[in-house]
């Protein structure tokens, strides 16, 4: 009975509103205060613990790159970029909008970035070309779900860290399914944009496209910079995060100049919060997951799972429901360190790849941020955008549709997951 204290004690705390950083604090230490089975100080030295980690340093990095990008005007080039290339087919920004996601993902790897970032500018555009702002609301949240699951993903380095999967492997696991997820999102854009008669572009510009080619390609080169030195083995994927803040000073600085100096400082003190928030979540989270484990749950959870009398397929089918509401009421990091210590002797014991289940449990959490009514990515869109949030929710369901699709296809078809890893040895 003492795990339904502790696991109800957080959904209390959640529930009247305390950020989940320190719910996630707050459970464990009441719940020892009561109980006694431990040291109180015990959830101190778990998150100390949690929190001192090579592979988290990454993190930090990753957000400065995405914020010194953001703020140096490289995503404009890369919208640019994005629309010179799909801007004739019918919807031509909304397509641009995705394809701008895609590209920006192999930069920052957070969904909140490219929302809060790229978004801004998107919507913006598709406002000014004629395009409703629920529908540009809606395809801004939706093709953000894309960063986490492209690589650098900020989610699946914390899963790396919990699951003690290759963070390299992840990475290039998320490929497939991420250039999918924009292929279906696109596909869905064509559909409504011929019903609604949305604009697009008038005539394809070979020299237009060449031109914003040239000014964001520099940019682009970001991810393959990033994957190709860790396949290469010249750095790990903590060192590659802070290559790209490296390169995105570089771009930002001196190659594009749009960004100054004294700009540096507001930057680091944005990144610095995002940082700490993040960091406050994972090492908190780490010691309700040692609690959790104290009570024997992760044993006890694999031997009921294993003892189920059911299709390996009607199991994965479960595991998706579950996460997806999950995913929908709680930050997708205090998930993952959660839920990740538990999940992995389970799925040992079914016999089923880490690898595999990481990127499934990503996707899940990332379809969560844009779920109504709790999704965090439907927030910052909907105030990014000037959308009521009620406008937003009706808007959004259709572009769910999609990316349930390529998760079911993920989940059933891993070899889509696996094939790449696989070709690099990883």
């Amino acid at each position: 009975m003492d795990v339904f204290l502790l696991i109800g004690l957080l959904f209390l705390f959640i529930f009247i509103r305390i950020p989940i950083g320190f719910a996630l604090v707050g459970a464990p230490l009441f719940y020892l205060y009561v109980t006694g089975v431990i040291p109180v100080q015990a959830v101190f030295h778990r998150m100390t613990a949690g929190a001192d980690s090579f592979v988290l340093l990454s993190i930090p990095f990753f957000i400065l790159a995405g914020n010194l990008m953001n703020r140096g005007g490289i995503t404009n080039k890369i919208f640019k970029f994005a629309n010179d290339l799909v801007g004739t087919v019918p919807g031509g920004l909304a397509h641009a909008n995705v394809v701008a996601s895609i590209i920006f993902a192999g930069m920052t790897g957070s969904a909140v970035a490219d929302a809060g970032g790229l978004g801004a500018i998107e919507m913006k555009a598709m406002r000014e070309q004629g395009f409703s702002r629920k529908f540009s609301a809606a395809v801004t949240a939706a093709s953000s779900t894309i960063g986490p699951i492209v690589p650098p993903s900020v989610p699946m380095v914390v899963y790396g860290v919990m699951a003690e999967v290759s963070v390299g492997a992840l990475f290039i696991a998320g490929f497939i399914p991420g250039l999918l997820m924009g292929l279906m999102t696109m596909v869905l854009i064509f559909i409504i944009s011929v019903k609604r008669k949305y604009p697009r572009s008038e005539r394809f510009d070979m020299k237009e496209l060449w031109s914003s080619f040239r000014a964001a390609f520099f940019p682009m080169l970001t991810p393959v910079i990033i994957i190709g030195g860790i396949l290469s083995g010249v750095f790990t994927p903590t060192e590659a995060a802070s290559i790209a803040v490296l390169y995105a000073l570089v771009l930002s600085l001196f190659v594009y100049r749009d960004l100054k100096f004294k700009e540096l400082i507001p930057i680091l003190v944005d990144s610095l919060k995002t940082t700490a928030t993040v960091t406050i979540i994972i090492a908190a989270a780490t010691s309700f997951s040692y609690l959790i484990a104290l009570q024997g749950v992760p044993t006890a959870l694999a031997s009921w799972m294993t003892s189920m009398d059911v299709p390996i397929w009607v199991f994965l089918l479960f595991f998706n429901i579950i996460f997806l509401v999950i995913g929908t009421f709680m930050e997708a990091l205090a998930v993952l360190a959660i839920v990740v210590p538990a999940l992995v002797p389970t799925m040992a014991a079914l016999g089923l790849d880490p690898l595999h289940i990481g990127v499934v449990l990503v996707l899940n959490l990332m379809i969560g941020l844009i779920t109504p009514p709790m999704g965090m990515t439907l927030f910052i869109t909907s105030k990014v955008g000037g959308v009521k949030l009620e406008v937003l929710y009706k808007e959004i369901l259709i572009f769910i549709v999609p990316l349930i699709f390529v998760l079911l296809i993920t989940t059933y078809a891993p070899g889509l997951i696996m094939w790449a890893p696989r070709l690099f040895g990883l």
